[in-house]
């Protein structure tokens, strides 16, 4: 793993594609809502990108928002949330977070670097997303307020070209064409779906997931790729 851990730090503190590569994830329309926001007025947020293994497979967990009257309701994000009085950093915002929501310890685990930030225009927020690893595999322990449910996704699942797919819908009166990522019945689109897209993309000739190590891993676990 250790020789793993150093090929994935190296390739993550490349310089980052930024907006080009979350484009590649982007819905047709950002802006559904009817009060036009203002990015010099949005909130601060920060979300944690965690890589960790199980059962010989590199893993992100992202987590599904129970269904409530807001922008997110019911939707599979990252965990984490508003950068709030107190915090010492985006980093601290977004382990403070998945501390609470999911049960990390911090203590476990190792910043690797921040990605492109996004602007949501939806719930005006701009939203720095942390990438960190850990040797050890996590217990994942859910806030229900919070979270309805934890997705262990494997990275190797989400670089395959069949996780990708399209969906076209009515969100708010506007027509919305879009990508996402699809693990097992899990959709993942929109800003999460964006900062995802930029993550992949630094890795995805990574020598961790190219064959180019040694490893035991099944290609892909889910029902669409057998």
């Amino acid at each position: 793993m250790k020789k793993e851990i150093k090929l994935l730090v190296r390739d993550l503190t490349r310089p980052l594609p930024g907006k080009d590569a979350q484009k590649l994830m982007s819905p047709s329309v950002r802006f559904t809502g009817n009060i036009k926001y203002n990015p010099e007025t949005a909130r601060v947020s920060s979300v944690l990108i965690l890589l960790y293994k199980k059962d010989n497979e590199w893993m992100i967990p992202l987590i599904q928002r129970p269904t409530y009257d807001g922008a997110h309701s019911g939707q599979v994000s990252f965990p984490g949330g508003k950068f709030e009085q107190g915090d010492c950093s985006y980093l601290d915002t977004a382990l403070r977070e998945a501390e609470e929501e999911i049960g990390i310890n911090r203590d476990e685990v190792s910043f690797i670097t921040e990605l492109s930030s996004l602007y949501i225009p939806n719930s005006n927020f701009i939203v720095y997303p942390q990438v960190c690893i850990t040797e050890i595999e996590p217990v994942f322990i859910p806030d229900l307020r919070e979270v309805e449910e934890v997705i262990e996704a494997p990275v190797r699942q989400l670089l395959m070209p069949e996780t990708v797919h399209r969906f076209t819908r009515n969100i708010n009166g506007v027509r919305v064409d879009a990508p996402f990522y699809k693990i097992d019945d899990y959709v993942i689109w929109g800003a999460t779906a964006m900062m995802l897209s930029e993550f992949l993309q630094q890795i995805k000739l990574s020598e961790v997931f190219t064959n180019r190590l040694s490893h035991s891993y099944n290609a892909c676990n889910a029902p669409e790729c057998r």
